[in-house]
């Protein structure tokens, strides 16, 4: 006996439908009771130990709430912050006296060049003026603008003198024109 489309059809939708009513009764058609069959005892549970939360969070909320009050201090200047005098108590006088709030200026010291200036050139192609510089017997060649011994820029390179600055205090100072003794013939 031949089957028909149509009957074949039926019979594997009746047994789909059988499969799934199997399926839903093995996971939904059980009591809730304890996974597994073991039996929940009440003594045994020990509850864990749980931190108060709240405390962090108002500590975190504390350290949220706190400002940036700046000391004074630059933090790219190696230099220390001048020492401020401590505060004694005033000494009793027959007149009350004002506080002396004066700044005391620094004392800048001009930077010095321990090289001797003995000369200057003119460069053909920009026309740039070049000093020649004198460290023991060796030469040292400079323009305008450059650094030299890590901390002194060349400011002017004029006929009788040569003036440079501190890039570090900005302080200025200038060297005269040396004539160094030379060869004698």
């Amino acid at each position: 006996m031949a089957l028909t489309k149509q009957r074949k059809q039926l019979l594997l939708l009746a047994a789909l439908v059988a499969l799934a009513a199997l399926v839903w009764y093995a996971y939904f058609g059980r009591t809730q009771g304890a996974p597994g069959g073991v039996a929940f005892r009440a003594d045994s549970y020990t509850p864990i130990n749980a931190q108060d939360f709240s405390i962090i969070f108002k500590q975190r909320g504390n350290a949220q709430k706190t400002e940036y009050k700046p000391s004074g201090r630059n933090p790219f200047v190696a230099s220390a912050l001048p020492m401020v005098a401590p505060v004694t108590a005033p000494k009793p006088a027959g007149k009350p006296r004002w506080p002396d709030y004066t700044v005391q200026p620094e004392v800048i010291v001009p930077p010095q060049l321990p090289w001797k200036f003995f000369g200057y050139g003119n460069l053909p192609t920009s026309g740039a003026r070049e000093a020649f510089l004198l460290e023991g017997e060796d030469v040292h060649i400079v323009g305008e603008g450059e650094v030299v011994l890590n901390h002194i820029r060349i400011v002017h390179i004029g006929n009788e003198k040569i003036e440079y600055e501190d890039t570090n205090t900005g302080a200025r100072n200038s060297n005269q024109l040396e004539v160094v003794p030379g060869p004698s013939a």
